[in-house]
């Protein structure tokens, strides 16, 4: 017999309904979507217990999927683990009377586009959820997700991790002329590399050749969090000879990013 089965009694059906309920009133599925990252196909597993009246994870599983995506990604749930075990310990809470559990397994699919699909198991049944059993999710990888990329930035990372460990934020008044950036205490040779609005959350490419051939360098522009921008534009500085990366403000609200050369 089953969690479920020996929960839901003689009316199985009010009780699956009074679940649904349970769950969307939780706040777990915002929740389990800010800690997988602002975009990506997502398949995974998350698995835990209850201490102390409180739902905690102990684990995540799942492996990249063949084109990008697959579990959470890691500054994301870094982030946004304590929300879902907020969110989950509020539904342990709103159970009805007599049903609660001690362990749980929640398959999570999130595809291109729609709601999440959470899958839960409990107690008894948690071993029997199983990530390859999960649907693959359905739509186009993020582009900053592609397995060609990753490799990249995983080969460039020293490289990388200079050009941030030089990036810097207007203080005050700028300009970029002539191939050149002027803020008030020095003048380098600069390279405008991309744009990132902060609302639509959407990166815009401004180079004249992309700085790679992996598949965030040629799309012409794509949707990333503010920490995506600055990754794409400390690799594509680093890509094209650039020692830092300089952010400014236009007049309209979106951040430039600029590629610096010292001389």
């Amino acid at each position: 017999m089953t969690w479920f089965d020996r929960h839901a009694g003689e009316d199985a059906r009010a009780f699956y309904a009074k679940l649904a309920t349970v769950v969307d009133e939780s706040g777990l599925e915002a929740a389990i979507n800010a800690a997988s990252g602002p975009i990506g196909l997502r398949r995974f597993v998350v698995r835990g217990e209850v201490r102390e009246g409180r739902v905690r994870v102990s684990a995540v599983e799942g492996p990249q999927l063949p084109k990008g995506g697959g579990p959470p990604a890691p500054a994301a749930w870094a982030a946004g683990v304590g929300g879902v075990e907020t969110a989950l310990t509020k539904l342990r809470r709103s159970l009805p009377r007599g049903v609660e559990f001690a362990e749980f397994a929640l398959g999570v699919v999130r595809h291109e586009e729609g709601r999440p699909e959470l899958n839960f198991r409990f107690d008894e049944d948690v071993k029997s959820l199983k990530v390859s059993e999960l649907p693959t999710p359905t739509g186009t990888p993020a582009p900053t997700e592609d397995p060609a990329y990753l490799r990249a930035l995983a080969a460039w990372s020293g490289r990388v991790d200079e050009v941030r460990g030089r990036f810097t934020i207007a203080r005050g008044e700028w300009s970029l002329t002539e191939g050149r950036l002027d803020d008030g205490e020095r003048r380098l040779q600069a390279t405008a590399l991309g744009s990132w609005h902060p609302g639509q959350r959407r990166f815009e490419w401004w180079l004249d050749r992309p700085a790679g051939d992996e598949a965030p360098f040629v799309e012409p522009d794509l949707v990333v969090d503010l920490a995506g921008a600055i990754e794409l534009a400390c690799f594509a500085a680093a890509r094209i000879d650039g020692t830092a990366v300089f952010q400014g403000t236009l007049d309209t609200g979106v951040l430039l990013f600029v590629g610096l050369r010292a001389g």
